[in-house]
């Protein structure tokens, strides 16, 4: 008999569960799509920071502290 895969073993562990114990599961998998979500989003701007940074090693912008809150304020927190 093979082995079952994970996802295998997680349908039949979602399906024993009482119906709280599932909306809570969903919720965890909602916030683990939206974790993966944002750090993708963070790299593709790390990336981007880092090859605009290359291309113009003289160009430095600062900003001001209330403009730095404003950028990296996250909704909700």
């Amino acid at each position: 008999m093979s082995e079952m895969s994970a996802r295998d073993v997680l349908k039949l562990e979602i399906e024993s569960l009482p119906e709280d114990l599932a909306a809570e599961v969903l919720d965890f998998i909602a916030f683990m799509r939206q974790r993966r979500t944002e750090e993708a989003f963070l790299w593709q701007q790390a990336v981007a920071a880092e090859a605009r940074m290359a291309s113009q090693p003289d160009n430095i912008q600062t900003v001001t502290r209330s403009e730095w809150e404003s950028l990296t304020q996250r909704e909700g927190i």
